[in-house]
């Protein structure tokens, strides 16, 4: 857990976390619909929902540690918005994870070249050896500013952490005889 964080960085523990668990059970209800949604679920589709769970359960597992103020809870959190902020479709393979709220300004190369904007809510797309011609690649604005709302808390953690271990060694000297 961190040592005596103030009540700011706390709250802002607290913020993430929430926004991360909620994120990731709105995509872990999405995954489980869909399998239901399914006709005939066959062995890959479930494999694949499984590891698409993983990562919306790994969404949830990084918001528990920011909750409860965890000392990795921001690295872990860190890894988790990295995975969200590009999506792409190439030469047959397409990933995009979004656990929480999206704001994707994308470029799709497939056959001219075209801008876009998209929005919605905890999503992901995994595909294999599927439209080979597809060329497209997104990049989440949400996710970009957690990612440096992330690295202002670790500069703050960091100096605050800093801050108290100048104290506590400035408050031991003036603990210490001094000698003639």
């Amino acid at each position: 857990m961190m040592k005596s964080i103030s009540k700011e960085v706390e709250s802002d523990l607290l913020k993430l976390g929430l926004y991360q668990v909620v994120g990731g059970i709105i995509g872990m209800c999405l995954i489980v619909w869909s399998i239901f949604k399914i006709q005939s679920i066959t062995g890959p589709s479930l494999v694949l929902s499984i590891f698409i769970l993983l990562f919306f359960t790994y969404s949830v597992f990084c918001g528990v540690l920011c909750i409860k103020a965890k000392d990795n809870a921001l690295k872990y959190s860190l890894v988790n918005q990295l995975f969200q902020l590009i999506g792409f479709a190439m030469f047959g393979f397409a990933f995009k994870y979004v656990a929480g709220v999206y704001l994707t300004i994308g470029l799709d190369l497939t056959n001219t070249i075209e801008f876009g904007f998209n929005a919605g809510i905890s999503n992901f797309n995994f595909n294999i050896n599927m439209h080979a011609d597809r060329l497209e690649v997104d990049f989440n604005i949400v996710a970009f500013g957690i990612i440096f709302w992330i690295d202002k808390l670790m500069k703050k953690i960091k100096t605050e952490m800093e801050i108290r271990q100048v104290s506590s060694i400035a408050s031991a000297e003036e603990d210490c005889p001094t000698l003639p």
